[in-house]
């Protein structure tokens, strides 16, 4: 679905939530603004309303626990869901309050084919009432949850519980710099007594991985740190074998040695030993991550290509902290160094 450039404001209050109608329409007027709908939830936060529903020919015993979100009839379409079989809601239809929409994976768990769903019933028995809902339509799945969760029974109704709780408004702007305050001028006039609160869906949404995005923060830091702790290691070490091998490197420049020659026989001790570095680090690394990622349902692979741009670009960095050292005893005139041993 369209999680960008949707802003969400809360219906704090009661005279907020009875004052929809006028929001919306004020809204609607600001020309950045395309769609406006209202919802008890959006994708992104905990929705803990539910039923348990039971399929045609099943009974209570057999009930799947479904989901559910009470929306107006401009929420589908504002939040771009798609649509794979039957229709959304409609004004045009007086008898949606006894409609629902699902996503695939409330047909999968009751049991229901995608050609023929719709027009199918549903069933539900709680406290002494029961209920029947007819589909009207089918969503493609999607994730209303992190990614962490497999996604799960949804489904939209328009009766079942408050549905202004959040509205919805679908804008196309460049800069929120001249929007916002528009929004809050719209929301002032016709509640000015309720604070002007506003959030954007994809960064409501973005916060379900801030725990990853601390740690990826915190592991970016080490990271860069160890690799300077290493070059410093590295730039040592390389100083101090060219240092030892001041003679080696004169009697092989005397003896028509090329500076290119005398930095690689300098450098290849150390650039082993980085291939050594990474031929352990490499399964290490390979557990690490795929560790980290068993907890999300959908996750990528590990992919070879990962590793070999991590090795390469390894080999590149102790490259060129060695080079310096080398190429510079490889530059130094072996008369002075000579005459010096």
């Amino acid at each position: 679905f369209k999680k960008s450039q949707q802003i969400v404001l809360p219906l704090r209050d009661q005279h907020a939530m009875q004052e929809y109608g006028s929001l919306k329409d004020e809204l609607q007027k600001i020309p950045a603004v395309k769609a406006v709908a209202s919802g008890s939830s959006y994708p992104g936060i905990p929705n803990e309303q539910d039923l348990l529903f039971y399929a045609e020919g099943k009974t209570i015993n057999d009930v799947v626990d479904v989901r559910l979100a009470n929306i107006d009839e401009n929420y589908v379409e504002t939040l771009g869901f798609k649509l794979l079989a039957g229709r959304s809601f409609s004004k045009d239809f007086t008898a949606d309050s006894n409609h629902i929409v699902v996503n695939e994976a409330t047909l999968t768990a009751l049991g229901y084919d995608l050609k023929s769903a719709v027009g199918r019933k549903i069933y539900s028995d709680f406290q002494g009432a029961h209920m029947t809902m007819e589909i009207i339509g089918v969503l493609k799945n999607f994730n209303y949850q992190s990614a962490y969760y497999p996604i799960k029974p949804l489904a939209f109704t328009t009766s079942i519980g408050s549905r202004y709780n959040y509205v919805i408004a679908k804008v196309a702007v460049t800069s929120y710099a001249s929007l916002i305050p528009e929004l809050e001028r719209a929301w002032k006039k016709i509640n000015p007594d309720a604070p002007f609160l506003y959030s954007f869906l994809d960064r409501d949404f973005q916060a379900n991985y801030q725990k990853d995005q601390r740690t990826s923060a915190v592991v970016g830091y080490f990271t860069v740190i160890a690799i300077l702790i290493a070059c410093l290691g590295l730039f040592g070490l390389s100083a101090f074998s060219a240092e030892q091998r001041t003679r080696e490197i004169g009697i092989r420049k005397v003896l028509g040695a090329s500076v290119t020659s005398i930095a690689g026989l300098l450098s290849k001790d150390f650039i082993a030993l980085v291939v050594i570095a990474i031929l352990v680090a490499t399964p290490l690394a390979w557990y690490a991550m795929n560790t980290w990622l068993q907890p999300f349902t959908y996750r990528i692979c590990m992919q070879a290509g990962m590793f070999i741009l991590a090795a390469v670009l390894a080999i590149a960095i102790a490259m060129l902290t060695v080079s310096f050292q080398a190429i510079r005893a490889a530059l130094a005139n072996p008369v002075n160094n000579l005459r010096a041993e």
